[in-house]
């Protein structure tokens, strides 16, 4: 058959019959595209629909759809047209060629932003297009995850369990992904049901409907992600815990209630009575934590009724469904034949009745293809509910057969009851509910029996429905073989497709009669298992008797094995307190010996070299540590007869190892008074008892004798206690009856020097005010406000310390009088002297310092070092007022408040001169505004030779400082010692 006219072959001159059927096709879907997506507020037309898609199957994909939709389509300035277009992707992508979804995917983004653009318009379809865009996002990215999946959702029996490759992370993330489209769908209809206004009959305006048309796609896809769902977490429930899935069956049972009101008010719309068959769902929703309760669960099916064929069907879709359905296999004419025809305008073919009667067949076709789909569809949902009954009759099965697994448990328990001895009549109780649990079963078996029947009869009417599908279809295949001669091939299609559905259907008889056979026999079996469970219960009251006996040498068994038990525990608790011993001991050994080695590294630290320790304090320190030796040997003796002396041993080698450190820092630190030869011998000492500790501590951590190490550790500690007092001033001539006048007489003296300081400074402020103005006064005034709040708290500082030593004096023990009190302890007695001395020497010194800065031959930076030497040496009168003071006292937290002043005063006079110093040097600066190339290239050479001077000069001169430090100690001692002879 052939539809070609004459004037259609003039048209198409100089193109094959290829190219004039596809511009023919390509014309006939931008028609059908544009007809059904466009701006009157009504439903998609069934006709333009079903012209897209199969177009998609001719095409084998979605382009032709995209190519117009993003070329020829307001989409971004028609909301409803936008709403249309949306609408038609989602038929597409459910009922168009499976290459849809790929196709669609590149487009993915412009789906996005659609749904981003309208959703800013709050009113009219504004909303409702953006939670579309969000659903078609979804369902793209759903299909793009899960690629096995088809448009429709459809799937047949067992291909879940090939997609996810009954694989439990699988069908989890499957779970979730189809959680989340649920949520999109039920978001949607929410949105359009409420845009509604329900107290009217919007259903039936074309405005309602054109809202309500896309949720019959959003209902066909629900339906289909209810009962994989319901499935899928049966399935996962029988394999992960049930609190791991706590959050699913949440969410599943808040989609349940929102479903299940959707499925009832789209069943309660005129508009979708003759549309859909909307299905129903249960009452209550599925139980997964109760595994039986897949059984009652029913596959819902959505069935979708054939729509009416439009009679008033445009001519240019006829026009181009005849286009599409001409037979390309017959020639065309030649050209030359028709050359009469050249010079006349081509005139529009004359409809043919074979083209209209090809049409006509086609759809019918195409309405019979849709029928079987369907009814396949129909008979896929029958089969696959057989399945899980057939599945569900099965593991009832499993339930008897656990239950006679349990029976047989009870009865090894019956057995262990007996062997224990002492329950005959719990043993009698066990065996008359053995009979209950038997009867139970018995019931449970009828039971099934019951369900088979119930079953069966189910199978007969699918059967009964089975015949009447083909009974029909055979008529209807009847009448159309007079009519479609011509497509013999499609029916026999068709009769090979239900030939298959009936094969299908005998196969499941066949299963479901062999399942009838294989449950007689288990009854049988059930039956056998009783039997023997009769003979059992006989033969365990026959072994009563024996197992008695033999519960009594199990029991001494037992205790003999708690007696053993206990006996392991006590001796594993013993060692791990040995072993926490070991590892407290050699924890307090390795700290000891990080403190012992970070004082012996003070030795090479270049920053130590300027700490400098009289030897009265070395001795002070270094006295406790043979008394810390001698109580570490004892805790050493104490602990190798009894392990709980462990405490005492950490505690002694904590203080020997604080005491040590303490003596070998002040041994570096007093050897940068000494003489060089002094200083070298008291600092190898230092390093020798340094390096005899660690191997004490070695021998400690090894568990050998260590008493050899302990008194090498004490010779050597003695040696440098020895060169201390040698290193002392030789005072020994002074009269220690003269000491206590002294101290009265150096304190007096102090005070008069600083009162006398501060009167001096009081007459060089008012003298310079009157004979200096300007910058010169200001910075004076600033100096000596300094250097006079500097001697207040000096002052403030001495008369602190007098109180403290009253109060030292006052609590001596046994010391009748201040004299004797000093001469008892005439070494701190002369450190307490030396520090006035210094005191008061300090104060004398700042003031000429002061008077010089004044006058203006002096400079800023001896007037900082004087007051910072001020500043150490009231820092010698705290520390030698500190050693005999309680830490408690009153008068000694005042005189460390004082210190503080003094501190604070010496800053604030270091801070005025160097602010002063900074007031000159900008008055003193140079204008280099007017310097030429040459003179300041000159100027910054001549800066450089100088700065390099003035390094070389200030190293030179912390060398020389530090030498006349050493000869000042040493001289100021043994001058006072002459002094005092004196």
């Amino acid at each position: 058959m052939s539809s070609v006219h004459i004037p259609r072959v003039l048209s198409s001159r100089g193109k094959t019959s290829l190219d004039v059927e596809r511009e023919n096709f390509e014309r006939a879907q931008t028609t059908a595209i544009q007809k059904a997506i466009n701006q009157q507020e009504t439903p998609v037309k069934e006709k333009h629909a079903r012209v897209i898609l199969i177009g998609s199957h001719k095409e084998k994909g979605a382009g032709m759809f995209w190519m117009v939709a993003r070329t020829q389509l307001p989409l971004q300035g028609n909301p409803i047209t936008c709403w249309k277009f949306c609408h038609m992707l989602h038929k597409l992508l459910r009922e168009g060629h499976p290459q849809s979804i790929p196709d669609s995917l590149r487009y993915q983004s412009l789906i996005v932003d659609l749904g981003k653009l309208w959703g800013h318009l709050r009113e009219g379809y504004g909303q409702l297009i953006a939670h579309y865009c969000k659903l078609l996002g979804q369902k793209l990215q759903f299909h793009q995850k899960n690629p096995d999946f088809p448009g429709s959702l459809l799937l047949e029996s067992g291909q879940l369990d090939k997609i996810c490759n009954n694989d439990i992370n699988s069908y989890f993330e499957l779970s979730v992904d189809m959680l989340d489209y649920m949520d999109d769908i039920l978001i949607l209809q929410k949105q359009v049901y409420g845009s509604l206004d329900m107290s009217r009959s919007n259903s039936m305006t074309s405005s309602g409907q054109c809202r309500l048309s896309p949720l019959i796609q959003c209902i066909q896809d629900s339906c289909q992600l209810y009962d994989r769902l319901v499935k899928i977490l049966f399935r996962l429930h029988s394999s992960l815990p049930a609190d791991t899935l706590s959050g699913h069956r949440e969410r599943f049972y808040k989609q349940y209630k929102i479903l299940k009101q959707f499925y009832h008010s789209s069943s309660n719309l005129q508009y979708f009575k003759n549309l859909i068959r909307v299905p129903h769902l249960p009452d209550d929703p599925p139980n997964f934590l109760r595994a039986s309760d897949l059984s009652s669960h029913v596959t819902p099916v959505v069935v979708v009724p054939d729509q009416p064929p439009e009679q008033d069907a445009d001519t240019d879709s006829q026009d181009a469904t005849v286009d599409i359905l001409i037979d390309t296999n017959i020639p065309v004419q030649p050209v030359a034949a028709l050359s009469a025809f050249n010079g006349a305008a081509p005139s529009p073919p004359a409809p043919d009745d074979r083209d209209l009667l090809i049409s006509r067949l086609m759809s019918e076709i195409s309405e019979l293809r849709q029928q079987l789909s369907r009814v396949k569809a129909e008979g896929a949902a029958m089969v696959e509910s057989l399945q899980n009954r057939l599945k569900e009759l099965e593991m009832e099965l499993e339930e008897l057969r656990q239950i006679a697994e349990a029976s047989a448990r009870e009865n090894e328990v019956l057995r262990t009851s007996m062997r224990d001895g002492e329950k005959n009549m719990e043993a009698a109780a066990r065996l008359a509910a053995m009979e209950k649990i038997s009867k139970s079963n018995e019931e449970k078996f009828k039971k099934m029996k019951e369900i088979y029947a119930s079953l069966r009869e189910e199978h007969v009417k699918l059967l009964r429905t089975h015949a009447d599908v083909n009974k029909q279809l055979g008529v209807e295949r009847q009448e159309k073989e007079e009519i479609v001669m011509d497509k013999q091939e499609d029916s026999e299609l068709v009769r090979a497709s239900m030939q298959q559905s009936s094969t299908h259907f005998d196969a499941q008889s066949a299963a479901a009669a062999a399942l009838k056979v294989k449950m007689e026999q288990e009854k049988l079996d059930l039956e056998d298992q009783l039997k023997a469970l009769s003979d059992s219960q006989e033969h365990l009251r026959a072994s009563l008797a024996e197992a008695e006996l033999k519960s009594g040498s199990l029991n001494e068994d037992l205790t003999q094995a708690n007696t053993a038990k206990e006996k392991l525990e006590a001796l594993l608790k013993k060692e791990i307190a040995d072993a926490n011993l070991r590892m407290l001991s050699e924890c307090a050994v390795e700290e000891a010996e990080s403190i012992v080695e970070d004082a012996m590294a003070q030795a090479e630290n270049p920053q130590h070299t300027t700490c400098c320790v009289y030897t009265e304090y070395l001795i002070n320190r270094g006295e406790p540590v043979i008394d810390c030796i001698s109580k570490l040997k004892e805790s050493i003796s104490a602990f190798s007869t009894d392990k709980n002396e462990i405490g005492q041993v950490v505690k002694s080698v904590c203080d020997f190892s604080h005491h040590l450190g303490d003596t070998i820092m002040l041994g570096f630190a007093t050897g940068h008074v000494a003489d060089i030869d002094a200083c070298q011998d008291l600092t190898n000492r230092c390093k020798a008892s340094g390096e005899a500790s660690m191997k004490l501590f070695s021998s400690l951590k090894s568990g050998y004798d260590s008493s050899e190490k302990s008194d090498e550790v004490s010779a050597l500690v003695n040696r440098i206690l020895e060169l201390a007092k040698e290193l002392m001033p030789k005072t020994e001539d002074i009269r220690t009856e003269d000491v206590g006048d002294m101290v009265d007489k150096e304190m007096a003296q102090t005070s008069k020097s600083i009162e006398a300081a501060a009167a001096r400074i009081a007459e060089l402020l008012d003298k310079s005010r009157g004979e200096h103005t300007g910058l010169q006064l200001e910075v004076n005034e600033r100096i000596l406000d300094s250097c006079n709040s500097l001697m207040l708290a000096i002052r403030v500082l001495v008369e602190k310390s007098k109180h403290l030593q009253r109060e030292i004096v006052g609590q001596g023990r046994g010391i009748s009088s201040a004299k004797e009190f000093y001469k008892k302890h005439h070494r701190w007695t002369e450190g307490l002297i030396s520090g006035a001395k210094a005191v008061g020497w300090g104060a004398n010194v700042l003031l000429e310092s002061a008077d010089k800065v004044v006058r203006g031959e002096g400079k800023f930076e001896e007037l900082m070092v004087c007051s910072q030497e001020i500043a150490a040496s009231t820092t010698q009168l705290v520390v030698v007022s500190k050693v005999k003071a309680a830490r408690d006292s009153k008068c000694l937290h005042e005189l460390a408040e004082a210190s503080r002043g003094v501190t604070s005063a010496t800053g604030r006079v270091v801070a005025s001169a160097k602010s002063a110093a900074q007031m000159v040097e900008d008055l003193d600066t140079l204008d280099f505004s007017k310097l030429t190339l040459h003179q300041a290239k000159r100027l910054e050479m001549e800066s450089q030779v100088h700065l390099l001077e003035l390094e070389s000069n200030v190293e030179k001169e912390r060398v020389k400082l530090a030498e006349l430090r050493r000869t000042h100690y040493k001289l100021a001692a043994e001058s006072e010692a002459v002094e005092e002879k004196h």
